[in-house]
């Protein structure tokens, strides 16, 4: 029973739409009718302002991210097992329930982000509570994924939908590197997977015409976006 609550928890703070809150709080709009059409943290930042998109960033973060798994770890007893250094021994039989049921309430997390029940199963990309989470389980990996975010974003200039998109598909790697548990290699599998659909079905929004969807697809896949022109694409806003 208690592990049913942790999960609906983890699923309905996930849930709360706190991007779309702040739009209609701030500046009377819906955020979902701006730019990329998502309710997380960049377009939030860009159409709401700077400091409301950090602040729904700590929010997202530590409540939606971090709490759900701080409540499994200090309430419910559960931990990631650590692991014995031997990555297949790990793979193959550090399997420890606890660990999963923990990584269980991370992805929910998550799951609820990305489709709200509030918002009709739609909503952000999630990557702020998959940082929060990944904080308290595998610090270093998130801090990893901080840096070279901030690297290949600000000084390299690659485009924030492909640097995200590397250091999400990189996490499975740092995580063999340092000999995380096995529970954390699937919560980072897991994190992949939810990343990669939520790129590929998009905003909601309905296909733009007169672009094959092949190619709209690898562009949502590489660019997180419908439209090779950014500024366009960052900077829609609702016709008059």
């Amino acid at each position: 029973m208690d592990l049913f609550l942790l999960y609906l928890y983890a699923y309905l703070i996930g849930s709360v739409p706190t991007g779309y809150l702040l739009g209609h709080w701030i500046r009377k709009v819906d955020i979902r009718k701006y730019g990329s059409g998502n309710v997380g943290t960049s377009n939030v930042f860009i159409h709401i302002g700077k400091r409301w998109g950090i602040l729904l960033g700590a929010i997202d973060f530590l409540l939606k991210g971090a709490s759900p798994v701080w409540i499994g770890m200090l309430i419910l007893g559960l931990g990631v097992q650590e692991s014995s250094g031997v990555f297949l021994v790990d793979f193959l039989f550090g399997f420890h329930r606890e660990s999963f049921h923990l990584v269980g309430a991370a992805l929910l997390a998550m799951v609820g982000n990305n489709w709200s029940v509030f918002l009709k199963f739609k909503g952000g990309r999630g990557l702020a509570v998959a940082g929060g989470a990944l904080s308290t389980i595998a610090l270093y990996e998130c801090l990893i994924c901080c840096v070279v975010s901030l690297l290949g974003y600000r000084f390299l200039k690659i485009p924030a939908g492909v640097i995200t998109l590397v250091c999400v598909l990189l996490l499975p790697f740092w995580v063999i590197v340092f000999g995380q548990a096995n529970a954390v290699l699937c919560y980072c599998l897991g994190v992949i997977a939810l990343v990669l659909v939520k790129r590929l079905l998009g905003s909601g929004k309905v296909f733009p015409e007169g672009i094959p969807k092949p190619r709209l697809l690898v562009t949502r896949l590489i660019f997180d976006r419908d439209s090779m022109d950014r500024e366009a694409w960052i900077k829609q806003v609702p016709q008059a």
